[in-house]
């Protein structure tokens, strides 16, 4: 007969407490981040694209179809989430418990109706607050944003990224030497022309184009014009996209007023292909170099 050596209780209890230990970490389901917890609130979309930028996911926005549009549906949906539109849903915004609202200093009248939600912070270097060098307030605005959400590293890796790229793409552009005329249209008689203080000005300013427009503009770098007040500038004509278009080629080609238009007459319109918005921060102005260069390139 085989003798089998006893187990000790001992070396019994260690073994089934190793079992128990395997089980409970094989189930266990993995650590939920802190943004995932509880996220972020961003009412303006530069601060909300550039916190999807900085790794923070999701934040919650308003008017999800614009987002989706202004920034050419670069996110997914698991990143973003709704809270109404225009206004955000307050019983919504309660049930989900963000931890921090973000808000532009344009946005501080909607402060008193969200402050029992969560802590809330304006972002006082929102780079369409005061003049000055567009792109200087751009990064000033993306490191105060990095600060804010607890993210510096990121900010200063988004900054170095896009400054980068756009250098690479300053190279490509090198050959355009006739000024530019950003606009974008808004019936058929008018347009929004951009100019000082606006995002195509810091980005054309980083690829060493030049901006035909030197008119008057706005808080967000652009002025409402008649399509007669750009007949007499020399320059190409670059078309914008609009979530609302009125058929640019057809205004184009049958408008009696574009056809005065310098560019018209030579043909050499560009039509952007994708979308950024205007009043964006680094990833808006990544995108708008992005098409402009692509299109400039394909010329």
């Amino acid at each position: 007969m085989t003798i089998r050596p006893a187990v000790s209780q001992r070396l019994l209890i260690h073994l089934l407490a190793g079992l128990l230990l395997m089980t409970m970490v094989m189930i266990a389901p993995p650590p939920a981040r802190a943004s995932q917890a509880h996220p972020i609130v961003a009412l303006d979309q530069a601060i909300a694209e550039t916190l999807l930028e900085l790794g923070i996911a999701p934040v919650m926005i308003s008017q999800r179809d614009y987002f989706d549009f202004w920034t050419d549906d670069a996110y997914d949906a698991s990143q973003l989430i709704e809270v109404g539109q225009p206004l955000p849903n307050i019983e919504l915004l309660r049930q989900v418990s963000p931890r921090q609202i973000l808000l532009a200093p344009w946005q501080a009248a909607v402060a008193s109706q969200l402050d029992a939600v969560a802590p809330i912070e304006i972002v006082d270097d929102y780079p369409y607050s005061s003049e000055g060098d567009i792109w200087i307030h751009l990064l000033a605005f993306t490191r105060q944003l990095g600060q804010q959400v607890g993210r510096p590293q990121a900010a200063a890796h988004l900054i170095q990224q896009t400054e980068t790229h756009l250098d690479a793409l300053r190279n490509k552009a090198m050959d355009e030497d006739m000024p530019l005329l950003i606009v974008q249209l808004m019936d058929q008689r008018h347009v929004r022309v951009f100019g000082g203080h606006s995002l195509p000005q810091g980005v054309l300013q980083r690829l060493g184009l030049h901006n035909a427009w030197h008119g008057a503009t706005n808080q967000w770098g652009y002025a409402l014009v008649g399509i007669d007040s750009l007949f007499d500038i020399e320059a190409r004509l670059v078309v914008i996209r609009d979530p609302f278009p009125i058929g640019i080629e057809q205004s184009l080609a049958q408008n009696g007023l574009w056809r005065h238009l310098p560019s018209v007459k030579r043909g050499d319109v560009i039509t952007l292909t994708h979308a950024f918005w205007f009043a964006g921060g680094l990833p808006s102005a990544r995108r708008f170099a992005d098409a402009l260069v692509e299109a400039l390139d394909d010329d």
